[in-house]
Order: C-alpha cells, then structure tokens, then sequence
C-alpha cells in the first residue's frame, strides 16, 4: 500500500490573532501534517503556549525579526527536508494594517491552501505529477512584469544568479503574499543562493523595496528555473494563468511586452 504523502506546515507566527486563526484550520487536517513555526523572540511564549494547546506535532525556531517571513523560512527549509518532508505549504500569518481589505486577502490565501478539502487535491496533483513544483491560492498568480513595484533591480539579480534573462524573469509570475505550496526540490534554486541574514533589512514597516519583496516576486524562478510546472489550487492539472485585474493590488509595470508565463515555459532554454 503506498505511503500516504505528509505535508510541512511552515508557518511564519508574528501576529497571534491571526496564528490561531491559521491553527483552526490546521486542526482539521490529518495529524501526519507537521507544523513548522517560526516566531521572534518576544512572540516564543505566545507562540509555544498555543502550538502546545493544539496537540499537533510541531517544530518551533526562533530568530530576529529581519525577512519578514522569508528570512525565516529559508531558515526552516533544511530542517523539514532533513526530516524527509518533501511537500510543503508556506504561510504566514499576514496582517497587512496599509489595506483596508487585507484580512479577506489574507483569508482568501489560507482557505486556498489549508481547508483539507484543497489541501488533499493539492497532495493528489503532485503524487500524480511529477512535473508539477508549486501550487498556489487560485487567483492570485501575478505578472512580475505588471506588479514588480520598487523591486526590478532585486528580481532581477536573482533572476541572473537562477540563470535567467531579463525577458524570461520578467515573462514569469508569482504569487502574491509568498504563500503557495510546493515540492521541495522545486525551491531548492532559491535556498542554493544562500542568502545570509545581513542580505535582508533591517524591518522598519516597510511595505516595498526590500530583500523579502524581491523574493516574493522570484520564489517561482527557482521552479521556472527547472522546468517544473506551477499552477493554482482551483485547478492544478493545468497551468497557472495570470490575473490581469487584480483586486489588492496596482500595477506598477502595465506597459510590459512579455508574455505570460506559460508561453515562456513552453519556449524556455534548457538549463
């Protein structure tokens, strides 16, 4: 009989009320799951306390907060994958205080990827799939092109050390809110850049122009990067299309010339 797949949960736990929001809808997933949070240091009690409340398996690792919940992440990524964890769902407990309708975004995101009914199609695709390296929330797969804001210089400088051309990065998209699940050696590209806490600023509410906003716009390149497919959780036996009227967000970049990410797949080099 094979193996039931077993999903790492990695969450980044900054905003409490929000961390036992996404614990809610953790409990009602299979206990083979395991929880991977990270927190800082004036939240590890807060923290500590709930994860033990839940009764689920769970890893806690704290550090500075620096990254936003990038930094964090890339942290964690060597921990799961030395505890065989080949899946993961990425999230963090998203509050952003500039959007008057940043909790129905952040919502939106959780359900996508944590209700279990999407959990489970989502773990059927990649057992089916080898092929496919990263879902995300249905909707909200952008244009690095159109949604690129303050972030060109870094994006692309990732973009070149993955081996990309300017054309190609800025014909790929990502999902808004670096939340997403994925096969693990579909972002191994990104981890192998080895970026050091220092690379990332110090956190002083920004809401642009930073290490962790570049790489919210550049965690598919490492996927794009192999080949791998990327797709959304309405449907992931098909590939991702991009919203091009996006409701949370302005473009920044809408007289692009580069096509969708799926035509450059189709036509990218082999690496």
């Amino acid at each position: 009989m094979q193996e039931e797949p077993k999903v790492a949960i990695v969450v980044h736990a900054f905003h409490m009320e929000v961390f036992e929001e996404i614990l809610g809808l953790v409990r009602a997933l299979p206990a083979r799951h395991k929880l991977f949070v990270t927190t800082v240091p004036d939240r590890e009690m807060a923290a500590r306390s709930r994860l033990e409340a839940s009764g689920r398996d769970f890893a806690l690792q704290v550090s500075g907060n620096r990254g936003r919940d990038v930094l964090p992440f890339l942290r964690m990524f060597p921990i799961l994958r030395a505890e065989g964890f080949d899946l993961l769902v990425k999230v963090h407990t998203k509050k952003s205080s500039h959007r008057a309708d940043g909790d129905i975004w952040r919502r939106a995101m959780l359900e996508a990827l944590l209700l279990p009914d999407m959990l489970e199609r989502s773990i059927e695709a990649f057992r089916s799939d080898p092929s496919l390296g990263i879902v995300g929330p249905d909707g909200h797969f952008l244009s690095i092109a159109n949604y690129i804001g303050g972030n060109r210089a870094g994006v692309l400088s990732i973009g070149s050390r993955l081996g990309l051309s300017e054309q190609q990065v800025l014909g790929a998209g990502f999902f808004a809110g670096t939340m997403f699940m994925a096969r693990g050696d579909a972002l191994q590209p990104i981890i192998d850049l080895n970026f050091q806490d220092d690379d990332f600023e110090a956190e002083d509410g920004q809401v642009d122009s930073t290490l962790a906003h570049a790489l919210e716009r550049s965690m598919m390149l490492g996927a794009f990067s192999l080949g791998r497919r990327v797709a959304s959780s309405a449907n992931p036996a098909a590939e991702a299309i991009i919203n091009d009227s996006y409701d949370f967000a302005r473009k920044t970049n809408s007289r692009s010339k580069f096509g969708s990410v799926i035509r450059w797949m189709r036509n990218r080099p082999k690496l």
